[in-house]
Order: C-alpha cells, then sequence, then structure tokens
C-alpha cells in the first residue's frame, strides 16, 4: 500500500478557507456557544489596554488633580467626584518607574478590586468590547517583564487585559506604602 504525503499547503487553504467562510457568515446566525466578556478598552502609553468592565464604576474626564506631598510617584494625587476624594493611579508611571515628563491623560476610569476604589488615568477611552473567554491568552515572552505580573492576558490583536486585584496586591500600589 503507497502511503499519500499530506500537502500542507492545501490543508492550510482549507483551514483558511472554512474559517473565512465562518467569518463571513452574518452575526444572528453564528452560534453563541462561546462565553464573552465585556471589556472596557483604553489606551496608555500608545498602547491597547483592557479591564473587565464589572469592576469599572464609572469614565470621566479628569478636571483639577489635587497632588498629595510624599505618595509614590504613580499616585498622580486625588480627583473629586461627586463629592468623593478618590486616588488617581499612574499606570504609566506604575509601569515605567523611571518614566519622565507628563503626558496627556485625560480620563479617569474608576474601578473597584480588592474593596479598594481608585482611578486609572488613561489617555484615551476605546469602548467597550466583546472577548470569548478563551480568546485571552498568556502574555507573550516578548511583553514588557515589567507589567507581566499586573496581566491576565493579551488578544491576539494585542490588547492586553490589566489585572486589578494583581495591581492592588503588589508592594508599593498603596498611597500608605513607603515611595516608590
Amino acid at each position: 500500500m503507497e502511503k499519500k504525503e499530506i500537502q500542507w499547503d492545501d490543508v492550510e487553504k482549507q483551514l483558511l478557507r472554512k474559517r473565512a467562510e465562518d467569518l463571513a457568515r452574518p452575526a444572528d446566525e453564528l452560534e453563541s456557544t462561546e462565553e464573552s466578556r465585556p471589556l472596557l478598552e483604553f489606551i496608555l502609553l500608545g498602547t491597547p489596554y483592557a479591564i473587565y468592565l464589572e469592576r469599572v464604576e464609572s469614565v470621566s474626564r479628569i478636571g483639577a488633580i489635587h497632588a498629595i506631598p510624599l505618595t509614590p510617584r504613580h499616585i498622580s494625587g486625588i480627583i473629586r467626584r461627586r463629592g468623593q476624594s478618590i486616588a488617581l493611579v499612574s499606570l504609566r508611571h506604575f509601569f515605567n518607574k523611571n518614566e519622565e515628563g507628563l503626558r496627556d491623560a485625560d480620563f479617569a476610569v474608576i474601578v473597584a478590586a480588592k474593596g479598594k476604589r481608585f482611578a486609572l488615568q488613561v489617555e484615551e477611552i476605546q469602548g467597550v468590547i466583546h472577548i470569548p473567554a478563551d480568546a485571552i491568552l498568556p502574555p507573550p515572552d516578548n511583553f514588557d517583564s515589567k507589567q507581566v505580573p499586573y496581566i491576565i492576558g493579551v488578544t491576539t490583536e494585542g490588547l492586553a487585559v490589566v489585572d486589578l486585584d494583581s495591581l492592588v496586591d503588589s508592594k508599593g500600589f498603596s498611597m500608605d506604602s513607603p515611595l516608590a
């Protein structure tokens, strides 16, 4: 019996054709067997990031930032929202301790994690997206090693999902921590 050699180019073409056909179907015909999670996508350091929407309390433009002396560098200050004071956290400075200068970051994403309420200072809000749970993969080897402990995963499009619980648990995150 003669063994037939597999033509991998043909197999790849068939897989790509099938995938294209699946993607071309109208959304209402697709089976919704995948569990998807809503995420708030935002831009930070010119890179797309996201957080799970259930952690987001609100999003607003940043008005006045009231500086607080002797706090870690990543604490930009306090903002006021509906009569309450909320710590404003700059992930830019948290992820890059040696980062210098100012950058436009006009939005505050007020979140809750581990019983703490704070605002993330971000450059731009992209909106709410729905990502299948299995589309969030571990960060690739070339991902910034300083950020990996605070990232749940990365989508195939390069969207990094921030782990707010790890952020809150990290040494030096809290305002009552020593200067960082």
